[in-house]
């Protein structure tokens, strides 16, 4: 039961609410600076930091449990600029209605991901009731 709880399933959740939180605040910050000269729009990444970390960690075959579950609890979102990207003539890189659709987006996965994780501890709380 305690390895329910702290299964790689919550952690992965744990991580994928991370990497949402950190989207939002990134795209909350391109539609604040819409109007900023030269602003850089900026986007995050976390699927390919995840992807690295789990087949570098699979790769090394001693105690590959606890090596994978360590590889996600280092995953981190990375925040890029996009350095070549301008939508108005004086640099401005944001798309404001592309932020707003990614942002609803977000706000969806987001739910989802709030869904799992309170489905995962619901089910560990009728576990320990033993109903």
């Amino acid at each position: 039961m305690a390895g329910y709880l702290f299964s790689n399933s919550l952690l992965m959740l744990e991580r994928a609410m991370d990497f949402q939180w950190t989207k939002f605040s990134v795209i909350s910050d391109n539609i604040v600076n819409a109007e900023t000269p030269n602003y850089k729009v900026k986007y995050v990444t976390f699927e390919e930091a995840l992807d690295a970390s789990i087949r570098a960690s699979v790769r090394n075959t001693d105690r590959r449990a606890s090596t994978v579950r360590s590889a996600i609890d280092r995953s981190r979102p990375v925040v890029h600029v996009a350095e070549n990207e301008s939508t108005r003539m004086d640099d401005n890189g944001v798309n404001v209605i592309e932020q707003e659709t990614e942002a609803t987006r977000n706000a969806y996965q987001m739910q989802y991901t709030m869904d799992a994780i309170n489905s995962n501890l619901s089910l560990l709380r009728t576990l320990i009731r033993g109903q």
